[in-house]
């Protein structure tokens, strides 16, 4: 095997399976490569146009001429649109904070929440960039994410490493991830993926405080959250995007593709 090919593919697979808007840092930590060494690859796979760095920020994002490794039609613009209702209807049901978030290498950026009108209640900051360990979002993210799993398993022992890929195995087999104040005490968080032909593009989130949302309440708003969303994205909406939550009817159909190497293992 010809170790600089393999590199190149590695750097475009870990960039379009994790938010496709990534750091070289977040790169050269997940595939164990020199940050010079990753640079070098990044300027060669640019002036190739394979990828591009955002304007503003100083991350890389894949091009649509790797459209086989990534599906950039998806936008982020419509999908908020069309699911800013759902999340008021979902926190009109349960009275409780429910957001979109997204996947932007190593974290994940809130891009729409929806707070209930009561005295106490989660408020989250809409456009932070937050860390994947210890939340719902992340359990998810890192489920469907073989580059951010092993990531994180690597700052764990072995201990601690085989719990965590077990939880995140039940994770997969349910369809959805809990947070029950792993992540700030007094908070709980129920949170189910968003499909995009079989990737995760975006987490659906349900937050509420412990002494009121219990893990009971959470696992029900589970099937309220699947329904509002398979509403408003039914298998052949409009623009032809076919986007869903990964409910256990069609888990099966939803597993994420193999035709690249190891995708997702």
């Amino acid at each position: 095997m010809i170790q600089s090919v393999k590199r190149a593919f590695d750097i475009i697979e870990y960039i379009s399976q994790n938010g496709n808007l990534v750091r070289l840092n977040d790169i050269a930590h997940a595939l164990e490569l020199q940050k010079t060494t990753v640079h070098n690859f990044l300027d060669t796979l640019k002036e190739l146009g394979y990828v591009e760095q955002d304007e503003i920020t100083p991350r890389y994002r894949v091009t649509s001429k790797l459209q086989c490794l990534y599906s950039p039609d998806v936008n982020l613009t419509s999908i908020k649109t069309t699911l800013k209702p759902v999340l008021e209807k979902l926190t009109e049901m349960t009275k409780e904070t429910s957001y979109l978030a997204v996947q932007i290498g190593s974290y994940f950026r809130y891009e729409l929440k929806c707070e209930p009108d009561r005295s106490v209640r989660i408020s989250l900051e809409e456009g932070k960039e937050c860390a994947m360990e210890k939340t719902a979002i992340g359990k998810l993210f890192m489920t469907y994410s073989r580059h951010l799993r092993s990531a994180t398993l690597r700052k764990f022992d072995q201990e601690t490493a085989a719990h965590f890929s077990d939880e995140l195995a039940l994770v997969k087999k349910n369809g959805y991830a809990l947070d029950l104040e792993e992540y700030e005490a007094d908070l709980n968080c129920v949170a189910i993926p968003f499909f995009h032909r079989n990737t995760v593009v975006a987490v659906i989130g349900l937050s509420g405080p412990a002494f009121r949302f219990k893990k009971a309440e959470m696992i029900a708003a589970v099937d309220e959250m699947r329904a509002l969303v398979k509403a408003a994205f039914p298998p052949k909406g409009k623009n032809n995007i076919c986007l869903y939550s990964c409910d256990e009817k069609d888990r099966e159909k939803n597993e994420l593709p193999r035709t690249l190497s190891s995708v997702h293992s």
